[in-house]
């Protein structure tokens, strides 16, 4: 069970998540939200991250330009795409050699997910978050009962509102394509700083031997 903690935002609390060795950690370069890092965060303290934990670039309708000049500069592995980007966009990041997340957001109506087919050879992972009118960010889950529909072979992660409370449940979740979980906002103590004795509780309850591997 893959684990990607989301929005770190600054120095000394990302060198204390990383201590916790999830499989990624994600960094958001949307001037939007209040998790953007290029103003607090710098190149150099990126490097430090043990190279086992992928560093992963959260973009909403960036230019592919912008993406692959952030993801030098940064030393990122992978990017993650939270917008309205084509399949032809997804191919060009995965052509340049970077690991491509994209996201779908999933609303109380029945997604159709068969519009998903033409990303498939493009990217990685799909992540499947909860609907708002912004990008991200709500704290709040969808029906995951909706995933049962999900039928393509990509692995997917599954994030929006995932908690220390919920997370039982979200584990026990039975599809032969979930791949993992990613936080953000239910394990922060504001926006961009992560809360450090929660996401131990989530590690360890994540790692013990009744968990997905």
């Amino acid at each position: 069970m893959k684990l990607k903690i989301c929005g770190m935002k600054y120095g000394d609390n990302l060198r204390e998540v990383a201590i916790l060795q999830p499989d990624y950690l994600g960094f958001i370069f949307y001037k939007k939200s209040p998790r953007y890092m290029e103003s607090s965060l710098n190149p150099n303290e990126l490097m430090t991250i043990p190279e086992r934990i992928q560093k992963i670039g959260v973009f909403v309708n960036a230019t592919n330009e912008y993406m692959l000049q952030e993801s030098e500069r940064f030393g990122l592995d992978g990017l993650q795409l939270h917008g309205d980007e084509s399949p032809e966009q997804c191919q060009k990041l995965k052509d340049a050699g970077y690991f491509v997340i994209k996201v779908l957001q999933l609303g109380n109506e029945n997604f159709d997910f068969s519009q998903l087919i033409a990303y498939e050879a493009y990217v990685d992972y799909f992540l499947f978050d909860t609907q708002t009118p912004q990008y991200g960010g709500s704290g709040h889950t969808f029906d995951w009962s909706q995933l049962e529909k999900y039928t393509l072979n990509t692995p997917f992660l599954l994030s929006g509102g995932i908690s220390l409370e919920n997370l039982e449940e979200a584990l026990r979740l039975d599809h032969p394509q979930f791949a993992g979980l990613d936080v953000n906002s239910r394990f922060e103590v504001e926006p961009g700083r992560k809360d450090i004795d929660r996401l131990q509780k989530l590690v360890s309850k994540m790692r013990t031997p009744t968990s997905k591997n």
